[in-house]
């Protein structure tokens, strides 16, 4: 049994601590099984670092394809979206309308707030399958202002879809997701990945969802899994993890979010829950 294991918005990257919910076990699947994540950001450039500043603005609306092979079958699929702000809980995804199943919230010190949603999307990307997906309604514009002046202005959505494919080994695929944040008072997260059976590391991976994370601001962010550093040049060099880059696209310019996946090969302990 491989071990495959994903955050969902595990983090949010801000110079203000905030408080959320603890990552945890969201969902397992055990057999031929391996996942995908795809999405898009409503930021128009990046919060810092931008030459000429980016302006304060945010889409209401973007983007993303997705594509299984003929041979995969989409088993579930998750939507997360995320921002500055109370709140958008309707959104709309491919002309249908979605509303969040489950919320999560993060509050500042100086009391900005943040927020994430949740919604299974299974049946409906069980329908249409193969294409070019647009999450719409997402609309923030009223409060980002707020946010612009501290650079934690931000907003997107992505995906994670879980398939199966009998090609595959046996691997175990575990969905962690919750609202859990560094910051520059805050250096360190712990997260311990419980609830894991591994049996063989041979393409073991982990892979997160995060937000608000600035290409320029490589202040040694790293990743650590048993407390060795992991990477994946050149899009995640080992002291910028978190730089708005897409592991599966290749995409560098996702800014103010992550979609990212790292193998662990010989960082984990076989024979053991994994940590």
């Amino acid at each position: 049994m491989k071990f495959i294991v994903l955050f969902c918005f595990a983090f949010i990257l801000s110079p203000i601590l905030l408080v959320g919910q603890e990552v945890d076990v969201f969902a397992q699947f055990n057999g031929q099984f391996d996942y995908v994540a795809f999405g898009n950001t409503l930021n128009t450039g990046e919060n810092t670092g931008a030459n000429p500043p980016t302006p304060c603005e945010i889409l209401t609306s973007s983007s993303a394809n997705f594509e299984l092979q003929p041979e995969q079958e989409l088993i579930a699929a998750y939507l997360y979206w995320a921002g500055s702000g109370t709140g958008d809980f309707d959104v709309t995804l491919n002309g249908t309308p979605i509303t969040a199943e489950r919320t999560f919230a993060d509050n500042m010190s100086n009391g900005l707030v943040f927020f994430a949603a949740f919604a299974d999307v299974t049946a409906l990307l069980q329908t249409i399958g193969t294409n070019t997906y647009t999450l719409s309604d997402l609309d923030l514009t009223e409060v980002i202002a707020e946010y612009c002046g501290n650079t934690t202005n931000f907003g997107g959505w992505a995906i994670t879809v879980i398939y199966q494919d009998p090609s595959l080994p046996l691997n175990q695929v575990t969905v962690f997701d919750g609202l859990e944040s560094v910051s520059s008072t805050n250096t360190n997260l712990t997260i311990t990945l419980s609830n894991i059976n591994v049996l063989d590391n041979n393409g073991a991976k982990i892979g997160f969802l995060a937000w608000e994370g600035d290409r320029s601001l490589s202040v040694t962010e790293t990743l650590q899994i048993n407390g060795n550093i992991i990477s994946n040049p050149p899009l995640n060099p080992a002291d910028n993890a978190f730089n708005g880059t897409n592991s599966f696209t290749g995409n560098e310019v996702l800014y103010n979010m992550d979609i990212d996946f790292y193998s662990i090969e010989n960082n984990i302990n076989p024979y053991t829950n994994g940590t």
